[in-house]
């Protein structure tokens, strides 16, 4: 039957025929959405295109139906693969161009939708809906990458326009420029878009939105450190990589950073300074109110304003020159003293490690890293069900073995060399992963076989950090922290209530029996608060009084959300059962966001046995590292303790254990710094002694922090 008949039958008048035709188009795609019936994206296209010759040309719904017709006809490629399909989705996405003002603010999305069409393959994200193919991918034409490289280019040179759009077609122009030969200008675009980040203001919005404004950025940084390595600016590498990743951690950081000296020499702008600093990081959960939202919005506004003036006006005082900005490459090195700083930067271009030293900072090409065997690793699931796990962990030690000889092995060869070549101690590294190195397990790297010394753990002390500027902050923290007398506060959760409508996690007999064994090796060396089953309320009043937690509990990694990944702990409910009781214990979590609005001045040291506390894998954020661990890290504990995946309930007893018993041999009540790694590689040798078959019980555990 005709669409438009049958809605003319419904009493729809052909005024209103456009607009009707343009909802329906969309319901029905939505239902094909779930369904992925081919007869419901063919009724849609038929009617977004129906909805869209029914609309004048000066009317302002036109542009936003040609958009929808294009997305639609793009999903029909998608799913038929037909040429035809193809050609139409770029005749669409042409005429949105061609409708859009040129200093209209949906200019560069349109061009931005356009270039996408034309790209290669390779050059578009996993999660792109046109990551099925392109023109060029299929016709091979030379040009349809010119005109989509000159589309991009163009979106990123309207000044007018959303700033996140522009960012992200100049993110995709880099990768085709780079695929031209254009380095030059693939290397000043990428510095553009570097240099565009403080200008997108993220003070003004919660963490969500945070989040989404730096996924923009998503590989510019990894993609840019390449392009320099590949015309051997070293320096000009690493300072472009250490702006633009770990941004929203660094703003935390920024946001709470010790004022102490500027205090003592200029109070009264080191007071301006902290009320603003106050005013703007406070949390905007009140903006909900909707009455109160644009007055609350524009004082924040101002403040941020003012807050800038601040620091330009610090930064005019002598010997504060570079308050707040980025480090020096001189200032990186000093965060190197005592071992080496290795950052892996692997992206489609190159692999790469750029080794930091006191003495000297040098880059090393893993020429022997192949981004498709990388991208074929870092794409596998680790976990599974019970009758999975030997093959799991098979596969994952072939993934350690595929690791040392492409990667690890080569750089502690180069760290050994650039050290001391006559020394024969561990080597003391912290690992920094970027772009597709995000979250591989470079410490557990090696041939684990009985009678084998190819691995990291025979070769260094390993510790992680998000960045460097993120070691410079623990550092600082460490030496504020050194003669610290708080007390070791304990937090045990033996069962766990459900999620709604959900079965209850697995009981957890371990963390009562890990607690025992932490408070017996910790016996009259701290004194000893415990919490068990305890609310985040509750255990947020206690955190400023410690120096010390370990949390033997579940953990959830969100990967679409990363901040609102947590610690499962549970509070009383308020609703009544059907009985008449009173409500039972239900979940609470203590999330990343709610850790990091934390300022904590006695921490020294968290233990967070639980799962997946130092996961990384949220691909558009996987070079901002937000977890539960640089949760903790921003709150101002300087050592922190994680998992980089689910952990096996004894196991976990097992490595507390070792890891206090170790800690404290080594320094009785007290400790160095160097100790904390030190301890938990102990442990974690300890017991894959005997356990070397099954490296997913024991290689998921990390220390963060100097």
């Amino acid at each position: 039957m005709d669409i438009q008949h049958a809605l003319r039958q419904l009493g729809i008048g052909e005024e209103d025929m456009a607009a009707a035709l343009s909802k329906l188009a969309i319901q029905v795609y939505l239902s094909y959405e779930r369904t992925n019936s081919r007869s419901d994206i063919d009724l849609a296209v038929v009617s977004a295109q129906a909805a869209v010759d029914l609309t004048q040309e000066d009317d302002p719904d036109k542009l936003g139906r040609i958009n929808n017709l294009g997305v639609m006809v793009a999903s029909r490629y998608e799913r038929t693969g037909a040429m035809g399909d193809l050609e139409e989705t770029i005749g669409v996405a042409r005429r949105a161009v061609a409708a859009t003002p040129d200093d209209h603010p949906d200019h560069a999305a349109c061009l931005n939708n356009l270039g996408n069409l034309l790209q290669p393959v390779a050059a578009t994200p996993d999660e792109h809906p046109n990551r099925a193919g392109s023109r060029y991918e299929r016709t091979g034409a030379m040009g349809d990458l010119d005109n989509a490289c000159i589309c991009l280019q163009q979106a990123w040179d309207t000044d007018t326009a959303v700033p996140f759009h522009r960012v992200q077609a100049a993110a995709r122009c880099i990768k085709l420029l780079a695929v031209r030969g254009n380095i030059s200008v693939a290397t000043q675009l990428g510095q553009d878009v570097i240099h565009l980040l403080p200008t997108l203001n993220t003070k003004l919005l919660d963490r969500n939105d945070q989040q989404h404004v730096v996924s923009t950025f998503a590989g510019v940084a990894a993609d840019l450190c390449s392009l320099h390595l590949a015309s051997n600016r070293v320096d000009d590498a690493l300072q472009y990589l250490e702006k633009g990743r770990a941004v929203i951690l660094s703003q935390l950081i920024d946001s709470r950073g010790s004022v102490s000296d500027l205090a003592r020499n200029h109070p009264d702008v080191a007071r301006r300074y902290n009320e603003l600093r106050d005013e703007v990081n406070a949390p905007l959960r009140i903006l909900e109110q909707d009455a109160w939202r644009e007055q609350l919005l524009e004082r924040r506004r101002q403040s941020v304003l003012d807050f800038n003036v601040c620091i330009e006006q610090i930064r005019s005082l002598p010997g504060y020159e570079r308050f707040l900005l980025g480090q020096t490459i001189a200032e990186m090195q000093e965060c190197a003293a005592g071992g080496s700083i290795v950052v892996v930067n692997i992206t489609e271009f190159r692999s790469d490690a750029i080794i930091i030293t006191p003495a000297v900072v040098k880059a090393v090409n893993l020429s022997n890293l192949s981004t498709s065997e990388a991208e074929t690793w870092l794409s596998k699931d680790w976990r599974g069900r019970r009758a999975e796990r030997a093959a799991k962990n098979r596969d994952y030690l072939a993934y350690l073995a595929w690791l040392w000889k492409s990667c690890v092995e080569q750089i502690l060869d180069e760290v050994r060399a650039l050290i001391d070549l006559s020394a024969n101690g561990l080597l003391r590294v912290w690992w920094i992963g970027s772009g597709m190195a995000g979250s591989m397990p470079f410490h557990a790297a090696g041939i684990h076989r009985t009678g084998s010394t190819e691995t990291a753990y025979h070769r260094a002390v390993s510790s992680y950090a998000p960045s460097i500027k993120a070691l410079a902050h623990a550092g600082k923290r460490a030496k504020e922290t050194e003669a610290t007398h708080g007390s070791l506060l304990a937090v045990s959760m033996l069962t766990t209530p459900a999620e709604k409508d959900r079965k209850p996690p697995p009981s957890l007999p371990g963390a009562t029996l890990e607690k025992d064994k932490v408070l017996e090796v910790t016996k009259g060396r701290l004194p000893v608060r415990h919490l068990a089953q305890p609310s985040v309320d509750q255990v947020l009043e206690e955190l400023g009084h410690c120096s010390v937690v370990h949390f033997a509990c579940h953990g959830l990694t969100d990967h679409m959300d990363p901040s609102q990944s947590g610690l499962i702990l549970q509070r009383q409910g308020e609703e009544q059962t059907e009985s008449g009781d009173g409500a039972g214990p239900v979940q609470d979590r203590l999330t990343v966001a709610r850790i990091s609005e934390l300022s904590l001045r006695q921490a020294r040291l968290a233990y967070l046995s639980a799962c997946s506390t130092a996961e990384n894998r949220a691909k558009r954020l996987s070079d901002e590292v937000i977890h539960v661990v640089s949760g903790f890290l921003v709150a101002g504990f300087p050592h922190v303790v994680g998992c980089l995946w689910p952990s096996n309930d004894g196991v976990c007893v097992e490595m507390a254990g070792g890891f206090y018993s170790s800690l404290f041999e080594q320094g009785g009540s007290r400790w160095q710094d160097g100790q904390m790694a030190a301890a938990l590689r102990e442990a974690v040798m300890g017991v894959r002694v005997g356990d070397m078959a099954m490296p997913l019980n024991w290689a998921q555990f990390v220390h963060y922090g100097p």
